[in-house]
């Protein structure tokens, strides 16, 4: 099971998330639950840098473990993207359920 969590400001912004494990909806190369998440993840930290140029606390990006968060003074110019992040793994996980778990923090 992939477990998506969100880390938020004290004013309750986004500051970032980490993607943790791994969905097990089919076999490596062909779990395209991963590949959704994996992709949404990459592109919103690539996104992030090139085109808000915000910069980053801590990202992480290895097998089975994706993170980003955004330093306090780039919070604002990250919250689109961030939020758009957000969206997506919502919809992903109404598809698999039982393939994501959302976890606030």
């Amino acid at each position: 099971m992939i477990k998506v969590k969100y880390f938020y400001n004290d004013d309750f912004q986004l500051k970032g998330f980490s993607v943790k494990g791994h969905a097990e909806y089919a076999e490596y190369g062909r779990d395209i639950v991963c590949a959704a998440v994996t992709t949404h993840a990459i592109a919103t930290i690539n996104s992030l840098d090139v085109l808000q140029k915000v910069e980053f606390e801590s990202v992480e990006a290895e097998e089975g473990n994706i993170s980003c968060i955004v330093k306090d003074d780039c919070i604002e110019k990250a919250q689109l993207l961030l939020q758009h992040f957000q969206l997506a793994i919502q919809e992903i996980k109404r598809e698999y359920p039982k393939n994501i778990k959302i976890l606030k923090k």
